[in-house]
């Protein structure tokens, strides 16, 4: 018993049906009442008397020997033709004598119940010991797995010949794109567009410098892309212009001064 361990043993002659001694009866049922993990040592403890009942259940003897033995108790004298005869000296037993071997055979009951109890906690103690141990060995081997497919990661991409391909649906048309690269310093703009729509012949696409004063937009040369919707145009403007982003239009052949509205391309968001 694990939370009152002075009522192990009352318990378990309780549990036998063989507490006769008052005082320890009453305090043991007044404890019960209060302690739900004695009750429910109680239980458990009847449960396992009426195992182990069963299992010293022995075989029953000849009808022949149970006639013998009533036989020998009937022909011994009674208590009163006993008391008649004269007292022998030698022949007087204590009446404690008498219940020795119950007394005996009532301690080794509890004693084996207790440790069958003792056991059985045990035996479960290592099947959860043995569970835990599985378990933390399933996760090392599972971590172990883990950190050799992490180097096995990194080794691939720090290999030489390492080749990074970018695969995208061949169902869906690649978008158009426009790239500039614009230095302030020396006033050039270089932009490298593709996959552009087709224009009509006299319509071209127009780049718009967008200036960080936010003054009106500056023209920064037009260019019309191939069949393939691929186009380059290098354009030189005044040095010092401080430009916020670029934009583009679809104008008149031959350019306009103002953009015409809408803007078909402008930076990507962030």
């Amino acid at each position: 018993m694990n939370v009152h361990p002075q009522f192990a043993e009352t318990l378990a002659l309780y549990a036998m049906g063989t507490l006769d001694d008052p005082q320890d009866l009453a305090e043991l049922q007044a404890h019960l009442g209060t302690c739900g993990e004695c009750r429910r040592e109680l239980e458990a403890l009847r449960a396992d008397t009426a195992l182990l009942a069963l299992s010293a259940t022995g075989p029953q003897p000849p009808a022949r020997s149970r006639q013998r033995l009533l036989s020998a108790v009937a022909a011994e004298p009674r208590m009163g033709r006993r008391a008649q005869k004269p007292f022998v000296v030698g022949r007087l037993r204590s009446r404690w004598l008498s219940f020795a071997p119950i007394a005996v055979m009532l301690m080794l009951a509890v004693f084996s119940l207790l440790l069958w109890r003792d056991l059985r906690n045990t035996r479960f103690q290592l099947r959860q010991a043995r569970a835990q141990v599985e378990q933390v060995q399933a996760e090392l081997v599972k971590k172990d797995t883990e950190l050799a497919e992490a180097k096995m990661v990194r080794d691939l991409l720090h290999a030489p010949d390492a080749w990074p391909l970018t695969l995208v649906s061949k169902k869906t048309p690649p978008q158009p794109q426009i790239k500039t690269v614009y230095s302030k310093q020396q006033g050039s703009l270089l932009l490298m567009a593709s996959n552009l729509t087709p224009l009509p012949e006299n319509k071209i696409y127009q780049l718009w410098l967008l200036p960080a004063d936010g003054s009106a937009p500056m023209p920064a040369g037009w260019f019309k892309p191939d069949g393939k919707g691929n186009g380059m145009m290098f354009h030189k403007m005044s040095a010092g212009v401080i430009a916020k982003g670029f934009a583009v239009t679809i104008e008149p052949a031959g350019g306009s001064q103002t953009p015409t509205m809408p803007i078909v391309m402008e930076p990507a968001a962030g």
